[in-house]
């Protein structure tokens, strides 16, 4: 049989790259760019494993039942037909009833959960749960969410084709968001300037205008230093903050203005105190102050490295006011939101009563973050399954979400899943976390069932796209697609009626009934269409530099920062990010991405590997004060000196090398929730 060329695009994180996928005989044999896709200029390295993948010979492929206690070494998985999970399933969560279950989900952009994201959140919010544990704080809250605080909306896109300066901050494209990246390279090409602040020198910051070496856990103290320079040399656009925020109305505790106040707190971090607490040099900071107040519009993108820190919500305050400072957003070339598809949102967040919001773990102490949406951390999820307080929780509905590798360790993580009652997984493979379920659920993958997206998000072309994406192969042996599981589970719970009775066909025809097309015309055009109706940009929003919500409920109304005091027993600073081989906890069954990246590394700024007398290839232990982990040494030059840059998502029965295991679930922002993952003491020995 001749192959079969199937444009489509990778679903596996939020580039979600156009592409062209190769079947011959029913079996993806490989994955190409599609050139006339919006998104697709290039592919990673996971899309081209994607055959892998489809094919590995772990990937579950029938409901498998729990035979043997919780906490031994093997399940003894037995496998049970889709009737009886769905029966057994209806049964346990009626029992825990929905306060007592909760739910979680995998973060959709950095996994293929997008396409049943919202069905997942309508499960819950009709069943009645309260309480949905999804990544965000650790993830897109300082970028989606956090800016509401500043303008009332999340970070809208860079308009990279008309900015005269880009600034990446704590964002790595070239690694986690290639589109993204090719537009950042055409701009440069064009003449814009790139600033890069990261630790490390890596991806685009290989080509930056500048590299601010920023020292990892401080992106607080170098924006209110940029923002002290901004309005002290007179770099700032007053016109702009005059007729677009509250810069020049009194603030609310005396009579100066708010932009009077701001000064001040600025004026706290003078570039020479800058300077030490970022490790960077005084001519940098000015450099970067000038080109901001010269280059102009200004063009926006972070994501986690300025979210996974102690003080992540002073960090995105302080970044999103020296934004605002610019002048550009909303704006020709800064940070603007295009128009979009029409379809219906399906999450079906109005479904929520408020007494049922009012029951969200973390809630009371974290009201202007992810539980004000019902979204909440795992460390609130475990303390509350083991201690029975504020009220029993028994039951856990899981998609994807490796939590024991993929976030923090919490005093009660493997506690917590044993007392479940009843804890089911929906996953591709038997991973850490899913070997102490009840019930596990195989997934189908991106590659293996439809998929609607409604914008592509890099330009106003590719914002405008909707695409409903085929399925390129069978799945395999019984998976199914989360997008049915969710519907299968909502008719095994009575929840058909919200579920268009339990047909996703009819489901997806409401999604689209806005959009101006249909399932059918998008079948007929894989590549996608240009939906004909499309959502309105949204106004460039009232700028609040004052915070009277965070003031309101505890919180600092202008950004503060306090460094973390010196520790002579770690002397180091630990940060990590992602590689182009894996993303989270993902992809290390893929044999042509072990043969790439067969272990954990961890990178040492040339004075820790002088300090600790350590050699490249060298292996090491990397402590913390909650733990310890286990890698193999590199030197990179390109990073900030004192800094230990590391690989995370590992894990290994024999020896200790889970990252995360190493972070302590109780230090995190006070506001949003966000761990301390980077910016953590360290230090370093080597191991014989």
């Amino acid at each position: 049989m001749a192959p079969t060329v199937v444009p489509t695009y990778c679903a596996l994180c939020i580039a979600r790259c156009g592409c062209l996928a190769t079947v011959e005989g029913g079996r993806l044999i490989r994955v190409d760019p599609d050139p006339a896709h919006p998104t697709g200029q290039a592919i990673c390295v996971k899309a081209r494993a994607a055959p892998e993948l489809v094919a590995h010979p772990e990937r579950l492929t029938t409901p498998l039942l729990r035979t043997r206690p919780k906490g031994a070494a093997d399940p003894g998985w037995r496998p049970i037909s889709w009737d009886e999970a769905l029966a057994l399933a209806g049964d346990k969560l009626r029992a825990a009833g929905p306060r007592g279950t909760a739910f979680a989900v995998a973060t959709p952009s950095g996994t293929a959960v997008a396409d049943a994201f919202a069905w997942i959140h309508r499960l819950a919010h009709h069943w009645g749960s309260p309480n949905l544990v999804f990544a965000t704080e650790n993830c897109n809250w300082h970028r989606d969410f956090g800016p509401a605080l500043t303008w009332g909306s999340g970070l809208a896109m860079p308009d990279t084709e008309q900015a005269a300066t880009i600034v990446l901050w704590g964002s790595n494209p070239a690694v986690t968001w290639l589109p993204l990246a090719e537009r950042v390279r055409a701009a440069q090409r064009r003449g814009a300037r790139l600033i890069v602040v990261d630790p490390r020198q890596g991806g685009l910051a290989n080509r930056a205008d500048l590299w601010l070496a920023v020292r990892p856990g401080t992106d607080a103290a170098l924006a209110l230093g940029l923002i002290h320079l901004l309005l002290d040399e007179g770099g700032a656009d007053l016109d702009f903050l005059r007729r677009h925020s509250d810069a020049f109305t009194p603030a609310p505790d005396g009579d100066r203005s708010v932009l009077e106040r701001l000064a001040e707190t600025a004026a706290a971090w003078p570039a020479p105190r800058v300077a030490r607490v970022t490790g960077i040099a005084e001519a940098n900071l000015r450099r970067a102050a000038e080109i901001l107040a010269e280059a102009k519009p200004v063009a926006l993108a972070t994501w986690t490295g300025t979210c996974q820190q102690a003080e992540a919500t002073a960090a995105t305050r302080a970044i999103n006011i020296l934004y605002a400072l610019t002048g550009s957003l909303g704006q020709p070339g800064g940070n603007r939101a295009y128009p979009k598809p029409q379809i219906n949102d399906v999450a079906a967040f109005a479904a929520v009563t408020p007494e049922t919001r009012g029951h969200t773990l973390g809630l009371g102490e974290r009201p202007l973050g992810p539980p004000a949406r019902g979204w909440i951390t795992s460390r609130d999820l475990f303390r509350a399954i083991v201690s029975g307080q504020p009220y029993p929780i028994r039951a856990l509905v899981a998609f994807g979400s490796n939590f024991l590798v993929s976030k923090p360790a919490t005093r009660h993580a493997e506690a917590a899943l044993a007392k479940l009652d009843f804890f089911v997984q929906t996953e591709l493979f038997a991973t850490p976390t899913a070997r102490w379920a009840d019930l596990l659920l195989p997934a189908a993958s991106c590659w293996e069932r439809e998929g609607l997206q409604a914008g592509f998000q890099v330009s106003p072309a590719a914002d405008a796209h909707l695409q409903l994406r085929p399925a390129v192969v069978p799945p395999p042996g019984q998976a199914r697609g989360d997008t049915r599981i969710v519907f299968d589970l909502a008719k095994a719970l009575g929840l058909a009626d919200h579920f268009f009775g339990g047909d996703p066909e009819a489901g997806l025809a409401h999604v689209l009934a806005p959009s101006g097309l249909d399932a059918a015309a998008l079948r007929q055009a894989p590549r996608g269409l240009s939906a004909p109706l499309l959502t309105d940009a949204p106004a460039l929003p009232r700028i609040t530099l004052w915070s009277a919500d965070l003031a309101r409920h505890g919180g600092q109304a202008l950004p503060v920062f306090t460094p973390a005091p010196a520790d002579g027993d770690l002397p180091f600073t630990l940060t990590c990010g992602k590689t182009a081989h894996y993303c989270h906890s993902q992809f290390r069954q893929l044999p042509s991405l072990r043969q790439g990246q067969p272990g954990p590394e961890t990178e040492l700024a040339p004075d820790v590997a002088a300090a600790r007398g350590i050699a490249p290839g060298d292996p090491i232990a990397i402590r913390t004060a909650h733990g310890q982990f286990h890698s193999t040494a590199r030197l990179n030059p390109k990073l900030a000196p004192g800094t230990v840059w590391s690989h995370y998502g590992w894990w290994d029965d024999e020896q200790p090398i889970n990252y995360n295991a190493s972070m302590d679930g109780e230090t995190f922002d006070r506001v949003s929730g966000s761990n301390a993952l980077r910016g953590v003491g360290c230090d370093v020995r080597r191991r014989e």
